[in-house]
């Protein structure tokens, strides 16, 4: 089973697997990308719930919006969709969508405030098609429910720090998750750059394949 992947900005992917084409927080897209059969959105953040960029790839008729609360009630995400939290699971034909959380341990916007706070219900994303799984990590920290994640195929895991996991918690996760590739996210538009993905693959080059992929989203 074939499993092609586009990565466009930060956190935004294309992925297309056995005749499926999903998005996961579709950010900075350009035109006349082709239309989605699922969209998932993570949480509410621009770059991670953009209605605009959702809009370039939806048909209202037929693609299926799951979105966490907290997305869901954003200004712009327009219905119908689907609500999703931690924990919850929806089938979607052969596509099995498990919802996870993502929230920070060590990530504060204030003392004692974090960025992504557990109660907001931010989440991740199980995704299973066939005998493929992959993991959508969405904003997160390496958080102890990663060690009942895996294995899974593919994991797509922030690395630039400061609002998510560094490079070296990043690794922490993959020892946990245990994954045949990881690609590396959440860099290069707020903070982080490719360097965060290197660094990500020289720690765990033993035990994963580490792919880092080229943008093509749209600058700005």
């Amino acid at each position: 089973m074939t499993f092609d992947v586009t990565w466009y900005a930060q956190s935004a992917f294309r992925i297309e697997v056995d005749g499926l084409r999903i998005y996961h927080d579709p950010f900075r897209i350009p035109d006349g990308e082709p239309i989605a059969d699922v969209i998932l959105i993570s949480h509410e953040h621009f770059d991670h719930c953009s209605p605009a960029d959702i809009t370039k790839v939806r048909d209202l008729e037929r693609t299926l919006v799951v979105a966490n609360p907290t997305a869901a009630q954003a200004e712009g995400v327009l219905p119908p969709l689907r609500v999703i939290r931690p924990g919850e699971e929806l089938h979607h034909g052969e596509l099995v969508i498990r919802a996870v959380p993502a929230y920070n341990l060590n990530k504060f916007r204030s003392p004692g405030v974090p960025f992504h706070p557990r109660e907001r219900e931010h989440v991740g994303y199980i995704c299973r098609v066939g005998s493929v799984t992959w993991y959508f990590a969405g904003d997160t920290d390496a958080i102890p429910e990663m060690a009942g994640f895996g294995p899974v195929d593919y994991a797509f895991l922030p690395v630039s720090g400061t609002y998510v996991m560094t490079a070296e918690e990043a690794a922490e996760a993959v020892r946990m998750l245990k994954p045949r590739v990881v690609i590396p996210m959440h860099y290069g538009v707020v903070v982080g750059s490719v360097e965060d993905a290197r660094r990500l693959a020289a720690l765990v080059r033993e035990i994963a394949d580490v792919r880092i992929l080229e943008p093509r989203g749209l600058s700005g």
